[in-house]
């Protein structure tokens, strides 16, 4: 994941070089030297600080990602209801962090595509010219990156999706001695009771002493469950 990040912005010093060198050869005949490059430097340099801060954003979406692998790990061999729950609170936020700051990246990147159309009609920063060039290498380079940290997020809350379905039948097999079918779990998914009608005959049928514990886990997990299917809809707006 770091590579991600590090490798594809080595290169920023390298392209502004490129660029100025370009300039300093072959400058507008119509516009002094000295002040045309010290502007289209200044302009180029500003670009340049707010892609650092994308990237930063970016490299923090990383860290989430990290922790949450993390935490869905830890998730898996906790039953009690207040350490469940708690692990569950942090996921959740940890979601909601990642696509609030996947929304600003997404507007922050519009702002540099309005910024390079207009700085393009700026002699010496023409399309074709050096500086034309590295904002927009720089630009989609930057949008590749969301995209593909999109796709992680997106593939982490599959697999979590997955797993709760798993851990739910589980949980259905320990108060039912029935192993439940795919509709069967889908339906205490997508209950908004979390599956009342099954817990209501668990309680029945089995006692309320024993399946209490179970119940509240599974009510956890599918409450996990339908906020995971929130954040995938949500996702697909950065593919």
């Amino acid at each position: 994941m770091n590579d991600l990040m590090t490798k594809s912005f080595t290169s920023y010093v390298d392209l502004k070089k490129e660029a100025m060198k370009d300039l300093e050869a072959g400058p507008d005949p119509n516009l002094e030297m000295t002040s045309s490059a010290k502007t289209m430097d200044q302009n180029l340099n500003l670009f340049l600080e707010e892609a650092e801060n994308v990237k930063k954003e970016m490299g923090e979406i990383c860290d989430i990602l990290g922790r949450l692998q993390e935490a869905n790990e830890q998730s898996k061999s906790l039953h009690r209801q207040k350490s469940l729950k708690a692990s569950r609170n942090d996921i959740n936020k940890d979601i909601v962090t990642v696509l609030k700051r996947a929304k600003t990246i997404r507007t922050q990147l519009e702002d540099m595509d309005r910024a390079n159309a207009a700085n393009k009609r700026l002699s010496g920063c023409k399309e074709g010219t050096s500086i034309y060039r590295t904002r927009i290498a720089v630009t989609n380079g930057l949008r590749k990156k969301l995209k593909e940290l999109m796709m992680e997020f997106q593939g982490l809350r599959q697999k979590m999706m997955t797993e709760y379905k798993e851990t739910i039948g589980r949980r259905y097999f320990t108060v039912t001695g029935e192993y439940p079918n795919e509709d069967v779990i889908e339906k205490i998914i997508s209950d908004d009771n979390g599956g009342e009608e099954f817990l209501t005959r668990a309680v029945q049928e089995h006692g309320r002493g024993k399946v209490l514990e179970t119940v509240v886990e599974i009510q956890d997990r599918h409450d996990a469950t339908k906020r995971l299917r929130r954040a995938c809809w949500s996702c697909t707006r950065f593919s």
